[in-house]
């Protein structure tokens, strides 16, 4: 790990960014983090998530307990997620 702080404009700091803008969107509209792995992971209300600036790590917790550890550069998309009545609309 480096002991400088990621550059503007690159690729984990923009997705830091959008994650961070999809957790304080008012009103709330729930997303899911998918990996570069294939892997997803939803997160249904601001709650079940914490952004960790200085590590740049995403946490999501689920109701069952678990608990999910990403570092953005891990993140390949982020998907919005259907609201009750809604479709789903991917935001890339």
């Amino acid at each position: 790990m480096s002991d400088h702080p990621p550059e503007a404009g690159s690729p984990q700091t923009v997705l830091f960014a959008r994650i961070k803008q999809y957790l304080t969107r008012t009103p709330f509209e729930p997303f899911r983090v998918v990996t570069t792995s294939g892997r997803a992971y939803e997160v249904p209300t601001a709650d079940h998530a914490v952004l960790f600036a200085m590590t740049r790590e995403l946490h999501i917790a689920d109701d069952s307990g678990g608990l999910i550890e990403l570092h953005t550069l891990h993140v390949s998309s982020i998907e919005r997620l259907a609201r009750r009545g809604g479709r789903n609309r991917k935001a890339a």
